[in-house]
């Protein structure tokens, strides 16, 4: 059926014992015995008849509306939480990647004991021979050396001077 685009509903009966459907009302009588009164009231009749059937036609279209726009805003609610609970699950995703890239401290022993002396290292110069694969004489490498080089770093500190 075609689309109704108003409400039959809102529709006024027309005159039809006014001057303007005499014409018509003449053509139906014709040659039977009916009068002007009869065939006005067969119209008026007809004319409420074919309103009430459209009249139930649009209120069946106005159900199928509402209930085509309720499933309309239903679909799109499911679509909406859909992409929300995507969008949540990328992001769990995302922390959890995080995590697993987050370095991990290690566990320690609350009653350990931590030393107060530092380990003598090598100098900068040893270090720096050896990185780039030249000779270096072992004794930068022996305590001996190791050491001196601890004491030369502690009083260079006191050998540098300082303005004020």
């Amino acid at each position: 059926m075609a689309r109704i685009a108003s409400d039959p509903a809102l529709d006024i009966q027309p005159d039809f014992a006014s001057p303007t459907f005499e014409a018509l009302r003449d053509r139906i009588i014709g040659g039977t015995q009916t009068t002007h009164q009869e065939v006005t009231a067969d119209l008026a009749a007809a004319w409420q008849n074919d309103r009430d059937l459209r009249t139930t036609a649009w209120v069946a279209q106005a159900n199928e509306d509402a209930r085509l726009a309720a499933e309309a805003t239903q679909a799109e609610r499911e679509h909406a939480e859909q992409e929300c609970t995507r969008l949540e699950q990328e992001a769990e995703a995302e922390l959890r990647e995080a995590e697993k890239k987050k370095p991990k401290i290690n566990d320690f022993k609350s009653g350990t004991a931590v030393g107060d002396t530092l380990t003598p290292r090598p100098s900068q110069y040893a270090i720096h021979k050896l990185k780039s694969f030249e000779y270096v004489e072992l004794w930068y490498l022996s305590p001996d050396g190791c050491k001196e080089t601890s004491d030369e770093a502690k009083s260079s500190a006191d050998d540098t001077f300082g303005l004020t």
